[in-house]
């Protein structure tokens, strides 16, 4: 028994030892597994959101415009409320049920943590409720963050590096969009253009593989129709490319215009002085309100869409119908519902094209395609502008719809639409609350590094410091065998009053006699001192450090006492830490 037992554990190592010897091939069977998981991960998510919405309207399809329209109001008004409250429940002991998924992704690759497995079941059934119950949302969002959530299992699993983990957690995204949009080239794209903001060749094939699998379990599951049937269309005259342009600038501005509403409606919410789980009941009752008026706003808003693009809903209430979208969704998710905004922006963009389109249409009957290819221009245009990531914008849209024919002006379009987002509105639709909260994703490797390590993660401790009464002799003897150049003076309560440095000691220093007169308080620096506090990154150590070029600085908690002292940041142990990270990010 001992040998066989021997046996397998010698092959262990040796397969251990080859797939560390060949990194790439090791990646490349992870992102395999990961694209498996993720791929079943949104099977099981999709019946989720079919069986919630089963229970409460009876009907379980993806395109259930029509038992929308014929529900009775007090359950329209009523059920959306339901399922808010369940979803608020779930958030009292779950706070990442709530939420649109990505920006917490964003934010944990962008600051190298990891994304807990217990994500994904919780993820799935609080999405699955909003959606189910009729909230306007998408499944993209949750389905991004189920599938980071699994890739980030398994490279905790194999125990990977930071640099290995960003790469699989983004792998198990790119599977879960791919799978969910039947688009394997949009979800890779996705992953790296937003979520990494990078292209190199060892990130991007894993990303890739896990793509591919996660969409082959899925068509291999719900068959290989595409996401939206779209009539053929063609570019009818070199004179409408004018016409996608001004289209380019209009999906801009109502992309801009939906970035905005969803933030002030969700800082609406977050300034409400009651109970938060309560918040989004509130939400979905506004949006049942909403959908009395127009039904199309509830749910995933396939019908619509398609609608739209066959051109069988036309006319001026068409804006109308983008305005209650936008409004519904920011209700919906700003109050703390659980979904996506890939899928609105689509709905949105659609909408607006089909509008655009018909008014194009009325004025140059002959000279210009029906309204449906300027509503499917615009649900590229209006990803652009309000992803900020026109490749995926591009890619996507061709993918899920499987039309070529319209594929100049769809590329034009969508690159004036994040052009001219991005003049309106820096922050992208996912960005816009990272920003907010002092993460910045557009930023080098080195930045990333520091934003990802805070003050208390390597602060000194040791500290040389003095009291305001000290005796210029006690201070010459305690900074002989001091580690630092810079020293607290503290009052009796240790709050920081002021600071010497050496060049301060200097000026007393040969001077004759004045060894008992002169104190610590009488040659410290007491005004404009530039101090951190311990939740401070490296970042803003770095910008304090370099302002007067010092060697040192205080770390202090703001009390009702003053500034208590903590520590200093050394300039060296700052650049031992970030040297540590990166070695363990080329590992």
């Amino acid at each position: 028994m001992d040998t066989v037992k021997l046996k397998a554990s010698l092959s262990k190592f040796s397969l251990r030892k080859y797939l560390d010897g060949h990194e790439d091939l090791y990646m490349l069977l992870t992102a395999v597994v990961i694209g498996l998981l993720a791929g079943g991960g949104n099977i099981i998510f999709r019946h989720m959101i079919s069986f919630f919405q089963g229970i409460f309207y009876g009907d379980a399809s993806e395109f259930a415009l029509e038992t929308f329209r014929n529900t009775p109001v007090w359950k329209i008004i009523l059920i959306p409320a339901v399922g808010g409250l369940m979803v608020g429940i779930i958030s009292i002991s779950f706070k990442f049920a709530k939420g649109h998924g990505v920006p917490d992704v964003m934010r944990a690759m962008a600051l190298n943590r990891n994304i807990s497995p217990l994500v994904a079941l919780i993820k799935s059934v609080s999405s699955a409720i909003t959606l189910g119950s009729g909230g306007s949302a998408g499944r993209e969002g949750p389905i991004v963050q189920i599938g980071a959530a699994i890739g980030s299992g398994v490279g905790k699993l194999f125990r990977f590096s930071s640099n290995r983990m960003r790469t699989v957690a983004a792998c198990g995204a790119a599977g879960g969009l791919a799978a969910t949009f039947n688009a394997p080239i949009g979800g890779a794209m996705f992953a790296a253009e937003v979520l990494l903001g990078e292209f190199g060749l060892k990130t991007f094939s894993p990303i890739i593989i896990s793509s591919v699998i996660a969409t082959a379990i899925s068509r291999a599951y719900l068959g290989h129709e595409v996401t939206f049937d779209a009539p053929i269309y063609e570019l009818v005259s070199i004179f409408e490319l004018p016409l996608y342009g001004i289209l380019g600038l209009v999906c801009a501005v109502v992309g801009v215009v939906f970035i905005r509403t969803f933030y002030f409606i969700e800082g609406k919410f977050e300034g409400l002085s009651i109970p938060s789980w309560i918040k989004p009941a509130i939400g979905g009752l506004m949006m049942g309100c909403i959908a009395l008026a127009s039904p199309e706003v509830m749910g995933v808003g396939y019908d619509t869409i398609v609608n739209v693009l066959h051109g069988n809903q036309l006319g001026a209430f068409l804006i109308v119908i983008v305005a209650l979208k936008i409004i519904a969704t920011s209700f919906t998710l700003g109050s703390g519902g659980s979904g996506g905004l890939f899928v609105p922006s689509l709905f949105i963009g659609a909408v607006t094209g089909g509008f655009f389109g018909w008014a194009a249409h009325m004025v140059f009957p002959a000279s210009t395609a029906g309204s449906g290819a300027y509503a499917l221009v615009a649900m590229s245009a209006m990803l652009s502008a309000t992803l900020r990531a026109p490749m995926t914008a591009i890619l996507i849209i061709f993918e899920i719809t499987q039309s070529y024919t319209v594929i100049l002006p769809l590329m034009m379009t969508a690159i004036i639409a994040n052009l001219a987002a991005e003049k309106l509105e820096k922050e992208s639709i996912f960005t816009w609350v990272l920003t907010k909260q002092g993460v910045r994703i557009k930023k080098g490797v080195e930045e990333k590094i520091l934003e990802s390590i805070r003050v208390k993660d390597v602060l000194f401790t040791g500290v040389t410091s003095f009291r305001e009464n000290t005796p210029f002799r006690d201070i010459l003897s305690g900074i002989q065998s001091a580690p630092h150049m810079h020293f607290p003076v503290l009052d009796d309560k240790n709050c920081l009053i002021g600071m010497i440095s050496l060049v301060d000691i200097k000026e007393v220093l040969f001077e004759q006699g004045l060894e008992d007169l002169v104190v610590a308080g009488d040659i410290c620096t007491r005004k404009n001192i530039i101090y951190l506090e311990p939740e401070n990154t490296l970042t803003e150590a770095m910008e304090k450090l370099g302002k007067k070029d010092l060697e040192a600085l205080p770390v202090v908690q703001d009390t009702p006492d003053g500034l208590r002292f903590t520590g200093l940041l050394r300039r060296g142990d700052l650049i031992i830490a970030y040297n540590k990270r990166v070695a363990g990010i080329t590992d």
